[in-house]
């Protein structure tokens, strides 16, 4: 799979002055193809959401284009630790934690990106209660797109599974977003995303 699936995916999200960010997303999917996928599947879930949201052309591309992104930093976490089965320990867990900032320095210089887009990858990590990082914000500090990206990545990496975890059913994660919401997610947002047919619509159909 390319790096322009997303682009695949809906015309109006392609920008060739956005080469730069391009040339890093190809990186990641040729340094750890299941994460690209992962974002590919978190990018075509928050099309649906932008939709959903009734959010303009501009602002669910760089929405789109942020989740697409999210994960970039992770491109130079060593395999390893990607593919370890047992529990990370505090070194490995700080290195995978950096992947917010690196992703997010990465991008900036000269991309073209939207400030919006670059906060989806800095801050997807962030919690309603300010417990995440990198800056552990809380509530309307994080970046209205970086809160629904934090929703649509976890639900993706739990019905899809994970090196040390098994896979979830639909329902399953739906639950969890549920159990979680007004804690580590915006509840507006999770009861949003939880109660519209995205889920079914897109992963019947994967």
């Amino acid at each position: 799979m390319e790096s322009c699936t997303i682009y695949r995916h809906d015309p109006l999200l392609y920008d060739p002055h956005e080469s730069h960010a391009i040339k890093w997303v190809n990186f990641l999917s040729q340094k750890h193809p299941e994460i690209y996928y992962h974002c590919v599947r978190v990018a075509i879930l928050a099309d649906k959401m932008a939709i959903l949201l009734n959010l303009t052309n501009n602002d669910r591309r760089n929405l789109v284009i942020g989740c697409f992104m999210h994960d970039i930093g992770k491109s130079f976490i060593p395999k390893q630790i990607i593919k370890q089965k047992e529990p990370l320990t505090k070194g490995q867990w700080n290195i995978v934690k950096l992947h917010t900032i690196v992703g997010a320095e990465m991008i900036e210089p000269g991309c073209g990106l939207n400030p919006s887009s670059i906060d989806v990858i800095r801050c997807h990590h962030e919690h309603w209660n300010g417990k995440g990082y990198p800056n552990n914000l809380a509530g309307d500090q994080i970046p209205f797109f970086a809160r629904i990206c934090s929703i649509l990545d976890s639900f993706d990496a739990m019905v899809s599974g994970r090196p040390y975890k098994p896979k979830m059913t639909l329902e399953e994660a739906k639950a969890e977003l549920l159990l979680h919401r007004g804690s580590q997610f915006d509840a507006k947002l999770v009861n949003l995303f939880v109660c519209s047919n995205i889920v079914q619509n897109y992963y019947s159909t994967k």
